[in-house]
């Protein structure tokens, strides 16, 4: 009887959660990756990036893709444009006199909310720009599974 209940128990249980829909990644790189079901205001003041959990994969490719090319030799032409789920990443090729920089803005609108973070700034040196994203793809490996 008792391994009746607990197997209604854990059934019931498992059945009423929810998973988590959104990875909320801190920009900073200072906090571990959090999880929610909603995006707020409250992770826009956090500095809190919301991606859809389902497309994580996705983000990572994108991701990588762009520190590979932060990492090539210019001319780099024009810059691929993504769009993954509630994300959009906007890049353009900025010509200094130091060189070309590659400038990218990410802007999640996820559940009304806007949340925009400079991945890739042109005032820093592509170089710089490829080792922040390299460090921010292991920061975000790390913590999801």
């Amino acid at each position: 009887m008792k391994q009746v209940l607990l197997l209604i128990f854990l059934f019931s249980f498992t059945s009423v959660t929810k998973a988590q829909k959104y990875a909320l990644l801190d920009q900073h790189i200072a906090e571990p990756v959090k999880y929610a079901n909603a995006v707020t205001t409250a992770d826009k003041l956090d500095d809190l990036l919301p991606v859809e959990k389902k497309r994580i994969p996705e983000f990572l490719k994108a991701l990588k893709e762009i520190e590979s090319r932060l990492t090539s030799t210019p001319p780099f032409g024009k810059v691929k444009q993504y769009e993954i789920g509630c994300i959009k990443f906007n890049g353009s090729v900025i010509t200094l006199a130091a060189g070309e920089r590659i400038d990218y803005v990410i802007t999640s609108s996820c559940d009304g909310v806007r949340i925009s973070m400079h991945l890739s700034d042109a005032k820093l040196s592509n170089k710089s720009n490829a080792f922040f994203i390299k460090t921010w793809i292991k920061y975000i490996e790390s913590y999801v599974k």
